[in-house]
């Protein structure tokens, strides 16, 4: 039995970390849907950036170029090759499922969370107390 004193009161140990691990995924359930979304975001927005810099070979078109690539490896942690100016079908989905498996494994430390929550102290047969229909028939 997992029966613990807490000041004056009994605290079931699994019950109360079923309560830290609910609030824990509903967060990062939260922060990972966030992430999801910047990231599709990023992505689709990918192709309008490196649109608006043009075939321009200067230093300034170089450095947008520079800059739409840096600012998509910060936010999806996707890199492209030196010679790669698109975004492949591949690499998109790629990035965006594990954006999506995270999310999908918050949700899942969501409902193990809710199965400690939800857990009962089990009491051996011979502790609890007998049915009033028991009482009844012993008494006759």
């Amino acid at each position: 039995m997992a029966l613990f004193y807490f000041g004056k009161s009994r605290v079931f140990l699994p019950r109360l970390l079923g309560a830290f691990v609910v609030v824990l995924a509903i967060v990062m359930f939260i922060v990972a849907a966030g992430h999801m979304f910047d990231t599709w975001d990023t992505i689709k927005k990918y192709p309008d950036c490196i649109a608006q810099i043009g075939t321009g070979t200067d230093a300034i078109s170089m450095a947008k170029y520079l800059d739409c690539k840096d600012s998509l490896y910060n936010i999806t942690g996707l890199q492209l090759r030196a010679d790669q100016p698109r975004i492949t079908s591949r690499q998109f989905a790629v990035t965006l499922l594990t954006s999506i498996a995270w999310l999908l494994w918050w949700a899942a430390v969501f409902v193990f969370g809710l199965f400690l929550y939800h857990t009962r102290v089990v009491r051996p047969s011979g502790l609890a107390k007998p049915m009033l229909s028991e009482e009844k028939r012993k008494k006759k």
